[in-house]
């Protein structure tokens, strides 16, 4: 499994193209997904940022649902606004609707939802701020999730033609208090029978048949009480640099500190079976300052053992420290390696330093920031739907530093960004690249968007240019219209004279229907030389 210093979340297989259907709102009808209580307020902290990602340490179990909106709080005064996008039981990742893109560490403030029966001749939509005057309440189920299904194609032209094909289905259920008890559950299983066809005499066919289990846990928590155990596979809470573990953990949490451990062990990293192949356990310590008051602070010190058959795999300490005012921000952490047997002998040190991620931002006032960084992190896990040109180019030049600026107006109806990079590590290797941004958002009544980027990079192993457009519109509020397209040209000693453009486009269609179906229909086209891709997905899913 992989690591990296943020937020753990999972990098899906192409049969997952159709996850962007967790965007199930429940929009029409009568029933709308509100705060308990016009004082009902919870916290969560931004723990990674992944171009206009955001993702967050909260999720349904914390009361965030898709389209949940979040804000952004520095010293007591709010500077962004979040969307909810994708979400699990622990945590979710964001779109930035207002204001500049947070930092990690920032501290960000929601509504934990419950269903409203709202009355028939109500004149408007409500929002999470605004009281519940007049309205019968009913509090949600304790088991909620969603159910879906989903179909994928793929078509591959050229040298290689093949036809992949992968109908699938997805369970997600998260409880609480079951039965009036402290316990509850976690479940996250998908399923999907792909079928590959590659054309010629033969008509050669394979099938394959994967069921992956992300999740499936008991946690026990009594209502105020800082104390958690959870048991089954999970993601520990407080050390993101543990992936996926079967086993027990335990938290404390305190106003001012918080304390915890895990033992487990590790899945079979290709089928995501029970495996006692590799053992893990680890504990960390933390002080921070008490959520929504003042400047936002930690300190978090631990140290996690991983055993392979009974041998070092990896012993390490991991250390993390976040600031965050109105104006500055900062945030680092770090893994150390401690060397012992054959580690020592192979690395010639106690000690190595082998993952550095830290950035930091400077607001100079509401609308203008400068930003920077450095991260030599080999790898990193982000909620991906698929990966084209443009997400596999920004992956291949993350290690290294950079430097920019964001800038932002009209109510951050408009932002533009700019930064340069130079990198030393990953696929690119050794190079440098300067990109510049412009966006729109929220024009006119069809909720208009826009955005367009220009990125010019070089180096030894790449160089040339790339470029990519997006155009949104969500014209009835159940609807939402999206198409973009990009070209990248490489002009790298290493790319032949037909490798050199890379085209794509897309196109996304999604809609609620009534108070919890959703319906995503999505398309997009890749090409490049003589070879061509082409992938077609819907899904329909059901919140309950």
């Amino acid at each position: 499994m992989s690591h990296f210093a943020g937020a753990p979340v999972l990098r899906l297989t192409s049969v997952a193209m159709m996850a962007i259907a967790f965007l199930a709102l429940p929009l029409g009808g009568q029933v709308v997904e509100r705060a308990a209580t016009p004082d009902s307020v919870a916290w969560a902290r931004v723990t990674y940022i992944s171009g206009t990602s955001v993702y967050l340490d909260a999720g349904t179990r914390a009361g965030l649902r898709e389209g949940s909106v979040a804000e952004v709080m520095r010293g007591g005064a709010r500077v962004a606004e979040l969307v909810v996008a994708y979400v699990s039981s622990t945590r979710a990742s964001c779109t930035v609707r207002s204001g500049p893109l947070p930092a990690v560490g920032d501290s960000v403030r929601f509504s934990p939802v419950i269903q409203v029966t709202a009355r028939a001749d109500s004149a408007g939509p409500t929002t999470t701020n605004a009281p519940p005057a007049r309205r019968s309440t009913r509090r949600s189920p304790p088991i909620r999730g969603r159910l879906g299904i989903r179909y994928f194609q793929m078509n591959l032209t050229g040298d290689a033609s093949t036809r992949l094909s992968q109908p699938a289905l997805d369970a997600r259920i998260d409880g609480q208090n079951l039965g009036g008890s402290p316990l509850g559950i976690m479940v996250d299983v998908r399923a999907y029978r792909g079928s590959r066809t590659r054309p010629g005499a033969d008509q050669s066919v394979e099938h394959t048949s994967v069921t992956r289990v992300y999740q499936t846990a008991l946690f026990w928590h009594r209502p105020n009480s800082p104390a958690q155990v959870t048991l089954g596979r999970q993601f520990s809470s407080a050390l993101p640099t543990v992936g996926l573990f079967d086993g027990i953990a335990i938290d404390l949490v305190r106003t001012h500190w918080s304390a915890g451990g895990f033992s487990g062990t590790q899945p079979e990293p290709s089928t995501f079976g029970f495996s006692s192949d590799v053992r893990e356990s680890g504990a960390y310590l933390q002080w921070h300052n008490a959520v929504g008051r003042g400047p936002s602070w930690s300190i978090t010190t631990g140290a996690i053992g991983s055993y392979a058959r009974g041998e070092i795999d990896r012993e390490f300490v991991y250390l993390q420290g976040m600031l965050n005012t109105r104006r500055f921000s900062l945030y680092a952490a770090e893994e150390l390696d401690v060397n012992r047997g054959w580690r020592s002998e192979a690395e010639g040190t106690a000690t190595t330093p082998t993952s550095t991620y830290a950035m930091a931002r400077l607001s100079l006032t509401d609308a203008f920031s400068l930003q920077g960084g450095f991260d030599s992190r080999r790898s990193v896990r982000l909620y991906r739907d698929f990966i084209n040109p443009e997400i596999e180019f920004d992956d291949s030049f993350r290690e290294g530093a950079w430097g920019g600026f964001m800038l932002s107006a009209f109510s951050s109806r408009l932002r533009a960004s700019g930064d340069a990079r130079v990198s030393r590590g990953g696929i690119a290797g050794r190079a440098t690249s300067y990109t510049g941004s412009l966006g729109v958002a929220r024009l006119t009544p069809l909720g208009l968007g826009a955005q367009i980027r220009s990125t010019v990079y070089d180096g030894p192993m790449a160089a040339g240019t790339l470029r990519s457009a997006s155009l949104e519109i969500n014209p009835f509020g159940v609807l939402r219209l999206q198409g973009s397209a990009g070209v990248r040209d490489d002009e790298s000693p290493l790319a032949t004279a037909t490798d050199r453009r890379t085209k794509w486009f897309g196109g996304d269609a999604d809609m609620g229907i009534g108070r919890s179906l959703y319906l995503m229909v999505s398309t997009y086209r890749e090409s490049l030389a003589e070879q061509k891709t082409i992938h077609s997905s819907v899904a329909l899913s059901w919140r309950f």
